[in-house]
């Protein structure tokens, strides 16, 4: 009579899972990064488009009302050029009767706003640039894969990323 036995009895079989590559890791953690980044650039850029346009409509109405140029040129931070082709393209509006401090007020709210915007843009693109960097610094993703997270074409990014040095995050 012979006895069967199971064939790993009095083996050690190892049943946890190797580590991860550290590069994978901070690949996948920097594809992460990009997708956000991206999406926050164009968040910024859809909030942007509707503040300028209102400022552009709040330019126009203060010069149908009898502003000058000048004053509005400064107050919204336009060239006096800009502000009279801004002018010339909301010619239909009628007078508001608005005062003209109340006016330059929401002209130069809406002027600080969009610097904020245009400052977190920037802020956006540092961020991103750094990370393209590192991306190409540790190359696990190649130029198409980047170009496809960041929203970039691959030879902007291998422009962008020329020579820089990037801490990976």
């Amino acid at each position: 009579m012979a006895l069967t036995q199971p064939a790993d009895v009095g083996y050690y079989r190892y049943r946890g899972t190797p580590k991860p590559d550290k590069a994978a890791l901070q690949a996948e953690k920097i594809r992460k990064l990009l997708k956000a980044n991206r999406q926050r650039l164009a968040f910024n850029a859809s909030s942007s488009r509707p503040l300028s346009v209102r400022l552009n409509q709040h330019v126009g109405q203060a010069l149908r009302d009898g502003m000058k140029v000048t004053r509005l040129a400064q107050a919204a931070g336009l060239s006096r050029w800009t502000v009279r082709t801004i002018g010339l393209t909301f010619d239909d509006l009628l007078p508001s009767g608005l005062p003209t401090e109340h006016q330059l007020a929401v002209i130069a709210r809406l002027r600080s706003e969009l610097a904020e915007l245009e400052e977190a843009k920037t802020d956006l693109e540092k961020r991103r640039l750094n990370l393209l960097a590192a991306a190409r610094r540790l190359g696990v993703m190649d130029d198409f894969e980047l170009a496809a997270l960041s929203g970039l074409q691959s030879e902007a990014i291998r422009k962008m990323t020329w020579g820089s040095q990037a801490n990976v995050p």
